[in-house]
């Protein structure tokens, strides 16, 4: 008797808060595609990110436009490419284990990137009990969560010359390539942006070197000549990403180097 009581105890305080817990909960990314996700447990969604157990699905929460196509990423891995209005993916997350996850979906026109979610935290907590993320209540859930932000941020930190950059949107990983944006790529090395006519291309400038970047294709054209970022500059949210290695190889900055221990890119300018 003692015993299925304890059991109850636990199961209500789990379960108990339905202002914390639900089994559907939306998630919008930093350029306003949002995904629904929907669990056959449980849901919370806290300040770093959706906390899930169980198998989640996702899905754009508005139909997405005819002659578009998704792509789900889950840890930076393609987990579905489809064509239809409302796509969905099923993960499951016991197949991830617990700890700290990325979900993202890029919707591309041909090969043009219309929008992204960016990378959205998903925190799997399987281990119910154990887990302290679900054993808080409302007034104790932001320092529990201070190390999952931190871990968030340091997955997508950049260092330049051994200081971390304040970047004026979060960095994020595609094909393998760290993505920034080209304000903060030029703010943090020295340089020149200048908007070219009707925002068609960006010309950077530094040290005597000139690229031209056309948003939504790998090619550049340094000093006139044709060359490749090896993936397309990506035009989000009104701001312009590229990859940060071979964009600064070509204005001249070779040393950067990615820990794959720190989730970190290092980048020296001197």
């Amino acid at each position: 008797m003692r015993r299925n009581t304890m059991l109850l105890l636990i199961v209500v305080a789990v379960c108990g808060s339905s202002a914390l817990w639900a089994d559907s909960l939306t998630l919008a990314g930093e350029t306003g595609l949002a995904l629904q996700l929907t669990a056959d447990s449980m849901l919370r969604n806290s300040g770093a990110g959706a906390v899930v157990k169980g198998s989640v699905s996702l899905t754009p929460v508005e139909p997405v436009k005819g002659g578009l196509t998704c792509t789900f990423y889950v840890d930076d891995t393609v987990k579905l490419v489809s064509a239809r209005p409302r796509p969905e993916l099923t993960v499951n997350t016991r197949e991830l284990g617990d700890g700290l996850h990325a979900v993202r979906v890029d919707v591309l026109d041909g090969t043009k990137l219309a929008l992204s979610t960016g990378q959205l935290p998903l925190h799997v907590v399987n281990d119910a009990l154990l887990n302290p993320l679900l054993k808080q209540g409302d007034g104790g859930e932001n320092a529990g969560l201070v190390k999952l932000r931190r871990k968030v941020l340091l997955h997508e930190a950049v260092f330049f010359d051994n200081r971390e950059a304040d970047l004026e949107k979060h960095a994020w990983m595609s094909g393998g390539r760290l993505n920034i944006t080209l304000t903060d790529l030029v703010r943090h090395t020295g340089g020149t942006i200048i908007w070219g006519p009707s925002e068609q291309y960006i010309r950077v400038e530094r040290n005597g070197i000139t690229i031209r970047v056309i948003p939504g294709s790998a090619r550049v054209y340094v000093n006139g000549q044709k060359r490749s970022l090896g993936q397309a500059a990506r035009r989000i949210d009104g701001r312009t990403y590229v990859p940060i290695r071979p964009m600064l190889a070509l204005l001249g900055v070779e040393k950067t180097h990615w820990n794959r221990i720190q989730h970190r890119a290092y980048v020296s300018t001197k």
